[in-house]
């Protein structure tokens, strides 16, 4: 499967995500104890730069990124999470 312009931005994005996401985490400014783990910002912050992506170019936030770019982009956002901080909580 080739991957699209589009989707090579968006798993890259999800790696950049997975950094923000540790360092924020590094930084104190999301507790252990939050309601929702660090991983689950990825994701929350993937869909939502999905929607924002599909308004932007007027397209259905749907048909921008296939599903395996998708996955592609959690675990490389949750695999780079995972290395900078030692685990995932």
């Amino acid at each position: 499967m080739r991957f699209t312009r589009v989707e090579f931005v968006f798993v890259a994005f999800g790696a950049v995500l997975g950094v923000l996401v540790a360092l924020v985490f590094k930084a104190g400014w999301i507790t252990p104890s939050a309601a929702f783990p660090p991983f689950v910002l990825v994701l929350l912050g993937l869909g939502l730069s999905e929607i924002v992506a599909g308004f932007a170019l007027a397209r259905s936030p749907g048909t921008l990124v296939g599903m395996p770019a998708r996955l592609l982009a959690f675990f490389l956002g949750v695999g780079v999470l995972v290395l900078l901080m030692g685990g995932l909580g």
